[in-house]
């Protein structure tokens, strides 16, 4: 499956535009790249607009509302996964010969915080994890607590996680927080859960990407495959709430599938700094209780030894819109193997895979791609 091409908008607080506007700027610049004039079908993922604004059927709106009226428009939420799971649809659809745009769209910044972090607390199980007065950051904030304890882990060591972000970030015009910062601010910074604070928590925004997809050769990069799994429903239903067994076995399927061992690039879901650790734990990229020293180490940066991870920086600095974030991972993954990524790029990258995840696992999509001159 080719990825012909893909279409961005800057992650942020666009209060002077609705989804409708981010929607048709995006998938414009990605029609624009591709040289399509039309589109057989449009899958869109959504996951806060459509409770925010009660808006039914987004797909059809948006199709119709930019001039697309009469292709087919499936609208797919798998909560924070909504992108990549919208992305197994809009890959069969591409596979019967469609030209297919996936078009990840949410927007957030319209509403108070309070009514947003409501809708949110819907990633985790609400008959379980709803009846506890006790927030995201907290949840991750006792994971963060178990890890350090567990695998006699500093504070300062999980610190070079949102710093590396930021220096990615920095170099990405369509990130949200374009600045660095260093590892030390981090633990000195305004609390949300101890041992986190507010700089180990990801940037919420407003944001609309796109990828248009055609079964056949030429692109940015070909889409080899895209697996999913579901896990517990709950983080106190795990045997190990430090290891994502969904994770794991997606990741399994995605590589058999594309008959891959490894990958160059990856963008994965670091909603919070201990989120990103236990994922790159839960694919094998580092022993139990090594990851956060892997990262201080430079492993997973452009230059070090293993993939280049986050180059976009991520949800902490690139920011997280909700159900277009997997679509972001997917076209930013597609275009470091295209060599056009215009921020970090991993170089010589011929691999690479974007993992998302809903909650602390309850799903996890995988997609793997590969050069198309690989």
């Amino acid at each position: 499956m080719a990825i012909k091409s893909v279409g961005m908008v800057r992650v942020g607080r666009h209060f002077g535009s609705g989804a409708e506007d981010l929607a048709k700027e995006a998938l414009e610049a990605a029609l624009s790249d591709a040289g399509w004039s039309r589109i057989d079908a449009v899958v869109v993922s959504s996951f806060v607009y459509p409770r925010l604004s009660g808006q039914a059927d987004i797909a059809s709106y948006i199709a119709s509302s930019l001039g697309f009226g009469g292709a087919t428009a499936i609208t797919v939420e798998a909560g924070e996964a909504s992108g990549l799971a919208a992305a197994v649809t809009a890959a069969r659809l591409a596979a019967e010969g469609k030209r297919v745009v996936l078009l990840g769209v949410d927007k957030m910044s319209d509403a108070p915080s309070s009514r947003v972090y409501s809708i949110l607390k819907g990633v985790y199980n609400v008959d379980w994890d709803g009846v506890y007065p006790i927030s995201h950051a907290a949840i991750h904030g006792l994971l963060a607590d178990l890890y350090m304890s567990m695998y006699g882990v500093d504070r300062d060591t999980l610190s070079y996680w949102p710093a590396l972000m930021h220096s990615n970030a920095k170099e990405n015009p369509y990130a949200m927080l374009r600045f660095a910062i260093k590892p030390e601010a981090v633990k000195d910074a305004m609390p949300v859960a101890l041992p986190l604070t507010m700089l180990d928590t990801f940037a919420m925004g407003d944001g609309a990407a796109a990828v248009a997809l055609s079964r056949g050769d030429g692109g940015l990069a070909v889409l080899k495959s895209v697996e999913a799994a579901s896990g517990p429903i709950s983080v106190s239903h795990l045997d190990d709430p430090l290891v994502m067994p969904a994770v794991k076995e997606a990741w399994d399927k995605a590589r058999s599938s594309a008959g891959i061992r490894s990958v160059d690039v990856l963008e994965i879901h670091d909603s919070y700094t201990i989120t990103g650790i236990i994922i790159l734990e839960s694919l094998g990229l580092a022993e139990k209780g090594t990851a956060a020293i892997r990262v201080a180490e430079g492993y997973f940066t452009s230059s070090g030894e293993g993939p280049t991870v986050n180059a976009s920086g991520g949800l902490k600095a690139r920011g997280h819109t909700g159900g277009a974030t997997g679509v972001y991972m997917l076209g930013e993954v597609a275009m470091q193997l295209a060599g056009v990524f215009p921020g970090v790029s991993a170089p010589d990258a011929r691999s690479g895979a974007a993992v998302s995840i809903n909650g602390h696992g309850s799903s996890a999509y995988i997609a793997v791609l590969a050069s198309d001159k690989s």
